[in-house]
């Protein structure tokens, strides 16, 4: 009996093991992704000061520390103790100006995988996170925060903000230790149309 039931044990195991597994995706089509004044198009380094200025990294390899990473592959954006306390101007983006980190699509989707390690910081901002679809018809809102390590995201706004014009809202917090303040507005906004949902989750993370 003892053989049998170690037997499906492993077998359930191994079938367990073959069950796909959810991938990270590239950005929704028509997608613009902004951290500081910095457009992002694809893959690379970019290196932060303690002054929070965000300066494209033209060395080789990866920088020792302090320092954004975004994968395209996966539209996923890695801050390594970084520092950003520089906003998208009105110039850049007049959607999601005053973010220090901007996500924005007029015509689907908004999504991003941020993903934390060591200390990091958002500051001397008007929004510390803004993703936003924006369009009337069509397109949800999505962030995820995750890793593990922590942000504090301070603003004058909004800490984090979520936002869909159209869609479903959803901002999800995996084992990352997230602060979000504002001084004048709200820590956390998640807002969706009227007919769809918005929603927070916290698994494993504060």
């Amino acid at each position: 009996m003892g053989k049998k039931l170690f037997s499906l044990c492993m077998a359930l195991a191994l079938c367990l093991s073959l069950l796909p597994v959810t991938a990270l995706a590239a950005a929704p089509s028509g997608q613009e992704l902004y951290v500081g004044n910095v457009k992002i198009t694809s893959t690379g380094y970019w290196t932060t000061v303690d002054d929070g200025n965000v300066t494209a990294y033209s060395g080789a390899g990866t920088p020792s520390d302090n320092y954004i990473y975004y994968d395209e592959s996966t539209n996923t954006l890695t801050l390594h103790n970084a520092t950003i306390k520089e906003s998208v101007s009105t110039d850049t983006n007049t959607y999601v100006a005053g973010a220090a980190i901007g996500v924005f699509n007029k015509s689907g989707n908004a999504e991003l995988t941020i993903s934390l390690v060591g200390t990091n910081t958002i500051a001397n901002v008007g929004k510390g996170i803004f993703v936003l679809a924006s369009s009337a018809s069509t397109g949800s809102s999505n962030l995820t925060i995750q890793g593990d390590g922590s942000l504090n995201a301070s603003a004058s706004q909004t800490g984090i903000w979520v936002q869909s014009n159209s869609g479903n809202a959803t901002l999800t917090i995996q084992n990352a230790e997230v602060t979000a303040t504002s001084t004048d507005g709200d820590g956390v906004q998640v807002r969706s149309d009227a007919q769809k949902s918005a929603s927070l989750t916290v698994d494993g993370g504060s």
